[in-house]
């Protein structure tokens, strides 16, 4: 996924889950469109030894979630977590944690006076941002480029209607002048 999509509300939703928690961490599902568009937003318990510095998501209420995106025929986009008192981005324990290296991993950080959002592909010794798009306007699916098929079909309407060309010029042609007789 190249960017993360949230409404302003999705966002204020999060940060206010964040605050609620304090001075713990929170954690939960996100699910949405193939293009990154944030449709729901399903808090997971965290049920840590430590939540005040760490998470671990419930593993009967992860379940559930994962199967509320999957019948809501939405896509897995990733997770969620806060860091109460720190920066919106993964920590050694996130990092060493990552176990979905293709979703999106959200981290809501508390730690500064305004609250951060930020949104990171975590993979083991590989961490990348994806684009986090605080919007009202959704993603704009992309143009897919053309398949075999539709490129096959796209040449071959081309040509026909080359021929039928040609044919047409040629049938509106005046007839040629009588040859000489020598």
């Amino acid at each position: 996924m190249h960017s993360l999509w949230l409404t302003p509300e999705q966002a204020e939703l999060l940060i206010a889950y964040a605050r609620a928690g304090q001075p713990n961490e929170v954690c939960g599902v996100l699910g949405g469109s193939a293009q990154g568009a944030v449709k729901l937003i399903l808090p997971v318990a965290n049920i840590a030894a430590q939540p005040a510095t760490t998470y671990y998501m419930d593993e009967r209420e992860l379940i559930e979630a994962l199967h509320a995106v999957a019948e809501a025929d939405m896509e897995l986009l990733g997770f969620y977590h806060s860091h109460p008192r720190g920066h919106a981005i993964p920590s050694p324990t996130d990092i060493r944690s990552a176990n979905y290296p293709d979703t999106t991993t959200l981290i809501i950080g508390l730690g500064a006076r305004k609250p951060e959002l930020a949104a990171w592909n975590i993979r083991p010794g590989q961490v990348d941002r994806v684009e986090l798009v605080i919007s009202l306007s959704e993603p704009v699916p992309p143009l897919s480029a053309p398949g075999r098929a539709q490129t096959a079909a796209l040449f071959t309407t081309a040509a026909i209607a080359l021929i039928l060309l040609l044919v047409i010029s040629l049938t509106l042609l005046p007839p040629a002048p009588p040859l000489p007789n020598p």
